[in-house]
This record gives C-alpha cells, structure tokens and sequence, in this order.
C-alpha cells in the first residue's frame, strides 16, 4: 500500500497505486504531485537505493543418482 499526506486537511490517504489521479478522500485535494510513501516504513517508493537492489536468484541443481 501507498501512502500520501494531504497538505490542506493534513490527513492521510491510502491507495494500491503508485501512479495516476489521486484525489485526498477527505477534502478533494489533488495528491498526484507528491511523491508515495510506503505504507509501513513511511519513506519514500522511489529512492535511489531501491532501485539498485537485486533480488536473490536461486538455481536449483536436480542431482540424480
């Protein structure tokens, strides 16, 4: 989840897209500018340091005997 704070009516809005319209449930305040804070961690989605990091890739060996 994402999460954007409303700059008129201080309150937060929620949504599970990153990108598009995002209207503030609250007062009807136009949120699409601001950047996405992750839900739990409160830091912004798109920092430099996320977009470097690799996932682990496993491979797994079939042995037969």
């Amino acid at each position: 989840m994402y999460q954007k704070n409303c700059r008129a009516c201080h309150r937060a809005s929620f949504s599970s897209a990153e990108h598009g319209k995002w209207l503030c449930p609250t007062c009807g305040e136009d949120l699409t500018v601001q950047k996405a804070l992750d839900e739990l961690t409160m830091e912004r989605i798109n920092v430099a340091h996320r977009m470097n990091n690799k996932s682990n890739i496993y491979y797994f060996v079939n042995k037969r005997n």
